[in-house]
């Protein structure tokens, strides 16, 4: 869910912003990226309709529709129309986020956007771009790490898609990853990306827990809680 408090500086910050500063051509990047997402979206219920749509994919999309309905209706977040519509992107990797540290420091390198604060990552939906600000970050005597994030939300500013990255998941992770963006929309503390991380996380888990167990389904609801390295090692990234 985090990379979300990115973009939700996207919008707010770029109209406060000139965008011929690297700032604001960095929000307007992101801004064209998800205005594109947003104009791809398709309904989940009519795809899950489509028998031409392969039925692993169909089974997938109707338990995100299952699951967002759960996060609203028992567990109280506020999931409006998120979730209830899917955009197929032209790439295998949503965007890339990159995250450092000084090598002698147990404190992260931040940055800040308007609306959101500070935050201990930023994304890049171009790998060249991602690559060259990592070799910044070590020429500025920093360790780096670039990683793919599958998700993100916009803590509710817009009605957020399923996108097709997400759908490598198995489906307790794709419950919880529903779950998980959805609590980012109930709660977002200003410049505490790690509290919104591991509230959104224990929310996710929980409630997917929650979910299964209210499908009779134990085995899900125990691997909904389960350590992450032991069950969720080829989750897709989200923030």
């Amino acid at each position: 869910g985090g990379i979300g408090l990115v973009l939700l500086a996207l919008f707010g910050g770029a109209a406060l912003l000139v965008v011929a500063t690297p700032l604001g051509r960095y929000l307007a990047r992101g801004a064209w990226e998800e205005m594109k997402i947003l104009r791809a979206r398709q309904p989940i219920a009519r795809i899950v309709r489509d028998t031409t749509v392969a039925p692993a994919v169909r089974a997938k999309l109707q338990l995100v529709l299952e699951a967002r309905d759960f996060a609203e209706d028992s567990l109280g977040l506020p999931a409006k129309d998120a979730f209830t519509q899917f955009t197929q992107l032209e790439r295998d990797t949503l965007l890339l986020v990159l995250s450092g540290a000084r090598k002698d420091w147990l404190e992260p390198k931040t940055w800040w956007f308007p609306v959101v604060g500070r935050v201990p990552y930023k994304g890049y939906f171009d790998l060249d771009d991602a690559l060259r600000a990592e070799r910044d970050l070590v020429t500025d005597g920093y360790n780096a790490y670039v990683r793919p994030a599958a998700a993100f939300s916009t803590l509710g500013w817009f009605n957020d898609p399923l996108l097709s990255t997400t759908l490598v998941a198995d489906s307790v992770e794709l419950v919880d990853l529903v779950i998980h963006e959805l609590t980012h929309n109930r709660y977002f503390a200003k410049g505490e990306a790690v509290f919104n991380e591991s509230f959104a996380n224990f929310v996710g888990a929980r409630g997917a827990e929650r979910f299964f167990l209210a499908r009779g389904d134990s085995a899900s609801a125990a691997r909904s809680v389960a350590p992450p390295n032991k069950v969720r090692s080829g989750s897709p990234a989200r923030l």
